[in-house]
């Protein structure tokens, strides 16, 4: 049996369901995490540094991977072990981001098998690593009867509950594939936002130069020209005058370097 520290006030569930529930991540609790920690205790008094001297409800790994943490608030140390969760289950949490379950139908049976357990995990880790507490309270003290829920994901005025459903609008309604998306979700810090405006940016680019390349290919025919001297000349216009289009780009060039010398 695990007693109470003195020094440490008591964080407890106010929730029958909660009751014996990590408060990092949800999971079933079985110690208690202590902020700060037993070992600063005396350094946080002495230095009169902000702490909460609160005793936590912790699962084993939770409290397992807060051990090298010297942190004071119940909060930064959340912030440690949701950070901490996500880097050591980062490969499940990519398979569960990446898949979804009907697509398992079309895998042999192995790879069914590694996806499908890949998947279990990355959806519980992800959970783990954005769970938001429980309405508790200190030595008697109600805390809060209802926790904040998790912020939204926003992307371009329309809300998703998470990540995943919001990958999966993107990968509906743009042409990119579920991997490939998550990948540069990495790269961009998990801003889907700055992802899809990336991808709309790349997108134009490319329909840029198609348009290019075969305007100036019909425009070097009609006037007996070299293709790549019209292109050239026409992003040399445009990169003087960026209110040009391809089309007037073009007439300009056929004005002063073509039309003289036909």
């Amino acid at each position: 049996m695990i007693f109470p520290d003195n020094r440490y006030r008591q964080l407890r569930a106010i929730q029958a369901e909660d009751f014996h529930t990590c408060f990092y991540c949800g999971c079933i609790a079985t110690e208690f995490d202590f902020a700060p920690p037993k070992a600063h205790w005396q350094s946080y008094q002495y230095r009169q540094l902000s702490a909460d001297n609160l005793q936590v409800p912790a699962c084993k790994e939770c409290v397992a991977l807060l051990k090298p943490c010297t942190m004071g608030l119940v909060q930064q140390r959340r912030e440690w072990v949701h950070t901490k969760i996500a880097a050591k289950y980062k490969k499940a949490i990519g398979v569960y981001l990446k898949w979804n379950e009907d697509e398992l139908e079309e895998l042999d049976f192995s790879l069914h098998h590694s996806i499908a357990a890949g998947l279990k995990l990355g959806e519980e880790s992800h959970r783990r690593s954005n769970f938001q507490g429980f309405s508790h309270e200190i030595d008697g003290s109600k805390v809060a009867d209802v926790l904040p829920a998790a912020m939204p994901i926003v992307l371009f005025d329309k809300q998703f509950d998470s990540l995943k459903d919001a990958i999966l609008y993107v990968c509906k309604n743009y042409p990119i594939t579920q991997p490939k998306l998550v990948e540069r979700l990495a790269e961009q810090g998990n801003n889907i936002e700055a992802v899809v405006m990336e991808i709309q940016e790349e997108q134009e680019v490319a329909q840029f130069q198609r348009q290019l390349k075969i305007q100036s290919a019909a425009f070097a025919k009609k006037h007996n020209q070299s293709a790549r001297f019209v292109s050239n000349e026409v992003e040399r216009y445009l990169d003087k005058e960026l209110a040009y289009s391809i089309a007037e780009a073009l007439d300009l060039l056929y004005e002063e370097r073509v039309k003289h010398y036909r």
